[in-house]
């Protein structure tokens, strides 16, 4: 007979009793003996309806006959039928009570649920015989399945004072030690079986799980091998081998290996939801979703794999339907701190964020000393713009881990937020103590440095860029040398070219006529918008759009990397504006199509790229700036992208939108050349008025981009611009307030002109 516990000990290494054969029981005639021989040999055979009718002729015959009762009960259990088993089972412990009836009976109730009787019944089985090892057996597999693992290992020990060459016993011993937490008794128990038995398939089974346990994933891996060259379609063993794979940093290998578990078992739900874990890591994202769905059309209220669905779809950046599907999950599974979190996460990236702190705070109390609960918490603090609590959520986290690098970065980043940069390089050199090479941390101090105007430090650390993930991207892999200054590049051809966004190249190309001084013919790589704009740079020689064929040059170098070639410091910044110059013919394009000026023209931009990582600080709701654009003013978009969001409220506005006309950036030039004056957000827009020396009021955040400093409303880089800062994280109210006190006074204002508040 098969009890529950005993297929658990089965898959996890233990003992598997036949399941009728070896019932024993007295007969009380010859006549009923032979009937009943005659049904268990029919019962042992499969034949199970004729061996059901032929107990019920015995008990017919005989109602108590305990071992007619005892069998049927087997019978029943076998065919499923739970309720009529314990009925019968009751009755022959009545009439008769064995250990072996007292253990069956056992069985049935486990599969009943109903395992503290259960339990009982094993007890009293071996008050009846002590050393009876089915009753031991499946004690010792119901003690863990109890939780109570210290008592199932003594139970083990029991049975193999019993039965010391018993190598599923000690497999299953085995996996008591592992939940006990002591792995390398585990382990010596999992190689005593293999003593026992070289070609035991549940030892090696067993002990490749103990390898992966103490990660010892090569050996984990030997172990699982062992186990396949004896059962090579184990699924089970192929998803573990698996699963130590993908530990193991070896991607595709693990798929692989997990799909040839699919293979052989298409329905395998384990099998098929860690692939898409190991699809999701390997960037597969439409692959991972496919393989979710797969398990959720197998189990419609599989938590996990909506947890992974909701992951896949937030990489993909479908954030609405990723909320939806931890919505899911969480409804089936509210204890899952993990899943909190990740909603936390994902509602962050929907700008939704009281809902993410309290998705936080489900999170914390559940646990509180879930750290990363404390650290998501932390981060939407700081998108709120309140950065004292979010230090004192970060601090929660360093009071669990120390040494936590994420947490004491973020807390560096909050510092940095609220001005006290001394304090926060202090936290950046706390974690490059821990990790040298943290790309981040190094990244984030040469923005600290070059915002204070400390160039000397800045520069060299700026070179950090290359390694950062999002900047990184952008490095090219040329087969000619990197010039950083040090060699004479007299008669030689240099490739300049352009790196990360728009505001950069135009705000860096002001370099290349120092590059033509040093006596090289200059080719410059610049994005195709700004091919025809960049042209007329004073030392250019030949211009080329990315993805252009690029002409014969012998060394090249970044825009962002001349600053540190020419030593630039604060006193030496290359200011002279204008540098670049719009073309004349479409200037006058542009005065044809605006027509008459009857008012100040103010050329206007309110956001960047949405996909930067700050836009969300830089950038302003078109939503909140037009209820502050007065009718005295001609407003000129000149937003080189209209969010989808916006269009509509753009339409409906006193802004006028050109973007139709707007092809290049020449385009946008000539159209500033037409304008009194061109307001912006930190974007490319600014640094294109910048560049072409117009009048230029930048509306910069409480922190802005390194390159605005800190604490001045002028930049060197460009000393035309006016700066208009927020004075509160996140509040552009009073921005929009001395906006409105400038217009009136501006000397190109030919009637006053105020931006309403």
């Amino acid at each position: 007979m098969v009890s529950e516990a005993e297929t658990t000990q089965k898959t996890q290494g233990g003992a598997h009793a036949q399941p009728a054969t070896g019932l024993a029981g007295g007969v009380a005639s010859t006549a009923l003996d032979g009937a009943l021989k005659r049904a268990r040999t029919l019962h042992e055979r499969g034949a199970l309806d004729d061996a059901e009718r032929g107990y019920r002729d015995v008990l017919l015959a005989q109602p108590e006959h305990a071992e007619a009762l005892h069998l049927l009960g087997v019978l029943y259990f076998q065919r499923g039928r739970m309720e009529e088993a314990d009925e019968v089972l009751c009755r022959s412990i009545a009439c008769e009570r064995s250990a072996l009836s007292l253990a069956n009976h056992a069985s049935v109730l486990v599969s009943l649920g109903r395992r503290e009787d259960a339990l009982k019944q094993l007890d009293a089985a071996l008050q009846v015989n002590p050393a009876h090892p089915r009753a031991l057996l499946l004690r010792a597999g119901l003690l863990a399945q109890l939780g109570r693992y210290d008592e199932a290992l003594a139970a083990y020990d029991r049975l193999l004072e019993l039965m010391p060459t018993a190598v599923d016993v000690l497999c299953s011993r085995a996996v008591v030690l592992m939940a006990l937490n002591r792995a390398q008794e585990a382990l010596d128990t999992s190689e005593r079986a293999l003593r026992l038995d070289p070609r035991s398939f549940n030892a090696h089974r067993q002990r490749g799980h103990v390898l992966r346990d103490m990660r010892r994933f090569v050996d984990a891996l030997d172990a699982y091998g062992r186990a396949l060259s004896i059962v090579p379609n184990s699924v089970e063993v192929l998803l573990m081998q698996g699963l130590t794979l993908a530990d193991s940093g070896r991607l595709d290998a693990a798929l692989g290996s997990m799909n040839e578990a699919i293979a052989g078992q298409p329905n395998y739900v384990d099998a098929i939801y860690n692939s898409a874990v190991v699809l999701e890591r390997l960037g597969r994202f439409d692959d991972a979703l496919a393989r979710c769905d797969r398990v959720l059309a197998l189990d419609a209220r599989h938590a996990s794999a909506l947890a992974n669905k909701g992951n896949v779809l937030h990489s993909l950046e479908r954030h609405e339907e990723a909320l939806e599907s931890y919505q899911t999950a969480l409804e089936i599974a509210p204890l899952s701190i993990e899943m909190w979190c990740n909603r936390a996460r994902t509602l962050v990236d929907l700008n939704r964020l009281p809902e993410a702190l309290e998705s936080c705070d489900r999170a914390i109390a559940l646990d509180e000393q879930y750290k990363l609960a404390w650290f998501y918490r932390g981060r939407v603090l700081q998108r709120l713009h309140r950065y004292e609590e979010a230090i004192v959520n970060l601090d929660r986290v360093l009071a669990l881990d120390a040494e936590d690098k994420a947490a004491r970065f973020q807390r560096g980043n909050a510092l940095r937020s609220l001005m006290r940069h001394d304090e926060a390089l202090v936290e950046y050199d706390r974690v490059l103590a821990l990790d040298p090479g943290n790309i981040p941390t190094h990244f984030t101090k040469a923005f600290v440095y070059l915002q204070a105007g400390d160039f000397e430090r800045g520069w060299p650390e700026y070179e950090w860029r290359w390694k950062e993930e999002q900047v990184g991207t952008f490095k090219k892999a040329f087969a000619q040398p990197l010039w950083l200054g040090e060699e004479s590049i007299e008669d030689k051809t240099i490739l300049l070219h352009a790196e990360q966004g728009l505001g950069d190249t135009l705000q860096f190309c002001r370099y290349v006529k120092f590059v033509k001084a040093r006596g090289a013919r200059v080719v410059v790589e610049v994005q195709q918008a700004l091919k025809s704009l960049v042209a007329t740079v004073e030392g250019v020689d030949q211009i080329v759009g990315q993805g252009d064929p690029l002409p014969p040059f012998d060394v090249h170098c970044p825009l962002l990397s001349l600053p540190l070639v020419f030593r630039t410091n604060f006193a030496s910044i290359p200011a002279d504006v204008p540098y670049l110059k719009a073309d004349d013919q479409r200037v006058a394009q542009w005065q044809a199509r605006l027509g008459a000026k009857t008012r100040p023209r103010i050329g206007i931009a309110w956001s960047g790229n949405r996909n930067h990582l700050d836009d969300h600080n830089r950038s302003i709701p078109l939503e909140a700036l037009l209820q502050g654009l007065p009718e005295s003013v001609a407003w000129i978009s000149v937003q080189k992208q209209v969010r989808a969001d916006e269009q509509r409220l753009l339409a409906t506005s006193n802004v006028r939108d050109v973007s139709d006309a707007m092809g290049d950036f020449s385009d946008t030039a000539a159209l500033m050349q037409c304008l009194d004056c061109v307001i912006s957000v930190d974007t490319s827009v600014a640094h294109l008025a910048g560049a072409l020396g117009r009048p230029l009021w930048v509306m910069l955040p409480y922190l802005p981009d390194w390159r605005w400093l800190l604490d001045r409303d002028d930049n060197p880089w460009y000393p035309g611009a006016r700066l208009f800062r927020q004075t509160q994280a996140g509040e552009w109210h009073g921005v929009f307030e001395r906006i409105s006190a400038a217009l009136q006074s501006a000397p190109w204002a030919a009637a006053p002109a105020a931006l309403s508040t």
